[in-house]
């Protein structure tokens, strides 16, 4: 039979659980056989004998029991299931997250100086990364607002966040090979381009957080086209 502990008094040795028959059983210390105290919450498999339990046993790898139901009942949940372009929105600022796209006005100001000089115009294509995520939250909150600009905000979100991280790095790249060049020699003076965070957003190149930014794009023109529906 599998159960749930329901509660455990370590004091006393006693302890109840509730069967996935609905019926209630007792059970004592001796009865436990995992090496584990028991604990409320814990998924077991046990033995019958009357209105008591034995030869429990902690099931492995036992997934907590989750109310799907009340969870999306809840109001503020289902508000955002209703809104998928919010999980989509909110999936390309974790990418914008991983990708480093909002230390990229930091690292501009780090370039600064002689190696910093050589990026020229193409500085002004990587600090354009850092709007990528602050758009993002805009179609947020436009969202919840219901803002009557939402559904072109749509569009635009979806066009910073598939080309934004394509279309950027290479115009930078291209606008200052020497810059590059310089930014690369630095790199591996100081032990590493990786250090200097600023390397990635110059030129192509794909890293995790460009993908699920450029995902969390393609998800809203998805959505706006009917191919993906309502969550909620």
């Amino acid at each position: 039979m599998k159960g749930k502990i329901l509660g455990f008094d370590a004091a006393g040795g006693t302890g109840a659980i509730s069967g996935e028959d609905g019926q209630r059983y007792s059970f004592t210390a001796a009865d436990f056989k995992s090496p584990a105290p028991a604990k409320p919450g814990d998924n077991v498999d046990f033995a019958i004998d009357g209105a008591n339990a034995k030869d429990i046993y902690v099931t492995a790898g036992a997934m907590p029991n989750v109310d799907l139901a009340a969870l999306t009942s809840n109001a503020t949940v289902a508000n955002i299931l209703a809104k998928p372009y919010v999980i989509w929105a909110a999936i390309i600022i974790l990418g914008s997250l991983i990708a480093g796209y909002f230390g990229t006005l930091d690292a501009l100001g780090k370039m600064s100086g002689p190696f910093g000089s050589g990026l020229g115009i193409s500085a002004i294509f990587i600090a354009l990364l850092f709007a990528i995520p602050v758009v993002a939250a805009v179609l947020i909150f436009f969202e919840f607002t219901n803002n009557k600009m939402t559904a072109q905000f749509r569009l635009i979100t979806a066009a910073v966040a598939i080309g934004g991280p394509i279309v950027l790095p290479v115009l930078a790249g291209l606008l200052a090979p020497q810059g590059l060049q310089d930014i690369r020699e630095m790199g591996a003076a100081f032990g590493g381009a990786g250090r200097l965070g600023i390397l990635e957003f110059v030129g192509f190149g794909i890293s995790p957080g460009m993908i699920i930014t450029v995902a969390g794009g393609v998800l809203i023109v998805l959505s706006h086209m009917g191919i993906i529906k309502k969550l909620g």
